[in-house]
């Protein structure tokens, strides 16, 4: 069983990898999240609900993706997931995440890389042209 936090969190980090934060990509964040809530059985929650959340985080995530405890955070967040279909949903949601905005970051690419090999994916070229 997984807590909303544990489905939040990787998609959080897909926003906030380039420390931009794009409305485009917190849009996709929600829209996500739900998707995802009701793949691993859990309750929705509102789009206030989700901002809320990912403020209330904002802070803490910045600072973790900031200090030398980053790559530990990412993988503790992404080795959560085992199950193929879920890890297979969260990966496609992270690209869609990553690409939202329509511009490549460096940071965004080399998450989607990481997800992809912890989960065993080939990682599609990230490189948007816009």
């Amino acid at each position: 069983m997984y807590t909303h936090d544990e489905i939040l969190m990787p998609l959080a980090l897909t926003v906030m990898i380039d420390h931009k934060i794009k409305d485009p990509e917190l849009r996709e964040f929600r829209t996500q999240a739900n998707a995802l809530f009701s793949l691993f059985g859990l309750d929705a929650k509102s789009e206030d609900e989700l901002v809320e959340w990912f403020n209330t985080k904002e802070s803490e995530l910045s600072a973790t993706l900031s200090g030398r405890r980053k790559n530990t955070e990412i993988l503790r967040a992404l080795t959560r997931f085992s199950d193929d279909a879920h890890v297979e949903a969260m990966y496609d949601a992270m690209v869609t995440i990553s690409v939202a905005d329509q511009e490549y970051h460096r940071e965004e690419s080399d998450l989607v890389k990481s997800a992809a090999s912890i989960w065993g994916f080939q990682r599609p070229p990230l490189k948007i042209i816009g």
